[in-house]
Order: structure tokens, then C-alpha cells, then sequence
């Protein structure tokens, strides 16, 4: 199966291409977020390789409602990029902050990024260059998908399958929709999986969430 692919022609060429695929099983959540954390503190060649190795935004796939709601908040961190305008330090944590109800920063990567608990996980890798200290090449989408299972042991899934894996009730506590007049007048249930909950109400939450993403530049 291979990593969904996205071209943003208008865009500069290092944020021009996007590609995105979805995991599903993973097993070592924890070492990833250890990865992540160590690479960032990782000096001279060791820690350039090493954050080349884990350059993905990696997104707990349960707070997500749709395919839209994840394309969102990518194009708003792509514009953000290509303005210089970012508000966190790269582009692949920009699209977490930009996922987040608030702007807080921090809240943003721990709702939103791996965590030691996450089972799905959405990789997302903006620009298809990779830079080491040996040199740079074009990554086609085979080898992005090498990369990351290189760093996700987990299981390839079709992005079609994420409204499956959606946590509701995550969903409901993030966006704040646990008292939005559109999503109350329906009967809460304890149940919080996708197959409990009605498809209009998934859809009136969904619509909230993307219409919420996409005014996140424009509110910050």
C-alpha cells in the first residue's frame, strides 16, 4: 500500500510535495516519542541523521475525524511556511499546533503527537528532499514509506479507514463540543466508538472540527 501523495505546485519546492499514510497496531509508540525527544538533543552528524530519520509529523490517528480534517491543518501549516510565518519550530509540529483547539504549544504536541498510549498513528512528511550530512536526493514515495516503517512498527492501513479508528469522545473533550448546541440535541452515549455513534451527528462534529482547523490562522 503505498503513502498518500499531495503536490502544492504554487507552493516553494521544499513544501511543494506532502505525503501521508496511516499505521494501524503500533507497537512502540513509547520508543518513538523517546526517538523524537533524543534526536532533538542529538549534536553534530549523529543528530543530523537522526532527525532525518524521524522528520514526519507523527499524529495519534483516534483525534482525528477525517481525511479533510487532517488536510486542513496540513495546508494551514504549509501556508504558515511559506509566509515564515510558523508559529512553532517546523513545519511537521505546525500542523499538530495547528490540529489544537488552542494555541498553546505544548497542549497542541500532547493531544495531537504520539504518545506512549497511541495504537494509530498518522505520518506525515512535507518535502520530498532529504538532507544528510553525505548529501541530499529526491525521495520518491517508496522510500519515505521506508523511512517510516523504519521508525513505526505498525501495520500499513488505508487513510480511508480513519473515521473508523476516531475517538469520539477525545474528539468531543478537544474541540469543546460537549456544549456546542449542534452536537448536544443529540443523546450522548457512554459507547464512544464509530459504530455508536450516529453518522449525522459524526458528520455535524467533523464539519465543526474542520470549519474550527481551518480559522486557526486567522484567529492565532
Amino acid at each position: 500500500m503505498s503513502l498518500e501523495t499531495y503536490s502544492y505546485p504554487h507552493l516553494s519546492d521544499d513544501i511543494s510535495t506532502v505525503f501521508v499514510g496511516l499505521l494501524v497496531n503500533v507497537k512502540n509508540a513509547a520508543a518513538i516519542r523517546s526517538r523524537i525527544i533524543a534526536a532533538s538533543t542529538t549534536s553534530g552528524e549523529a543528530g543530523e541523521i537522526e532527525r532525518e530519520a524521524v522528520n514526519f509529523a507523527f499524529i495519534d490517528a483516534r483525534s482525528l475525524t477525517s481525511r479533510e480534517h487532517l488536510l486542513t491543518a496540513l495546508y494551514v501549516a504549509l501556508v504558515a511556511a511559506s509566509h515564515s510565518d510558523l508559529t512553532t519550530k517546523t513545519v511537521h509540529s505546525e500542523i499538530l499546533w495547528a490540529l489544537n483547539y488552542s494555541n498553546n504549544i505544548t497542549e497542541s504536541i500532547k493531544r495531537f503527537g504520539v504518545n506512549d498510549s497511541t495504537t494509530s498513528l498518522l505520518v506525515v512528511r512535507v518535502g520530498d528532499r532529504q538532507t544528510l550530512p553525505s548529501g541530499s536526493k529526491i525521495l520518491s514515495n517508496v522510500e519515505v514509506k521506508s523511512m517510516a516503517s523504519s521508525v513505526v512498527e505498525g501495520q500499513w492501513a488505508s487513510l480511508g479507514q480513519l473515521s473508523e479508528i476516531t475517538d469520539w469522545s477525545v474528539v468531543r473533550k478537544y474541540y469543546k463540543l460537549n456544549s456546542d448546541p449542534a452536537v448536544t440535541r443529540f443523546p450522548k452515549t457512554k459507547d464512544s466508538s464509530s459504530d455508536a455513534i450516529p453518522s449525522k451527528l459524526k458528520s455535524i462534529m467533523n464539519e465543526i472540527v474542520v470549519s474550527a482547523v481551518a480559522m486557526k490562522s486567522v484567529l492565532a
